[in-house]
């Protein structure tokens, strides 16, 4: 209804975030995947272009990404998002 609201409202809520929750989701994410984050990126950098999060998904069901580019810039990262 009113656009202006609504990105104001959706802002305040992305800057409530718990780091607490990020940490146990990281802690999981290398449980399952087996491998680290790396250090010193923050969580949301790690998951950015996707390549943690399609490995993720085929551990949890292997196939279900058949590829994963891990490199070709923004375009091909937001591909493994899509995915």
């Amino acid at each position: 209804m009113f656009p202006e609201a609504n990105w104001t409202a959706s802002n305040s809520v992305a800057g409530k975030r718990d780091r607490d929750q990020e940490r146990e989701a990281q802690h999981w994410i290398e449980t399952v995947v087996g491998e680290k984050f790396p250090a010193g990126y923050s969580y949301e950098d790690c998951l950015r272009d996707g390549i943690l999060l399609c490995r993720l998904m085929n551990r949890l069901s292997p196939g279900i990404v058949p590829k994963i580019n891990t490199s070709g810039g923004d375009y091909k990262m937001m591909d493994n998002i899509n995915q």
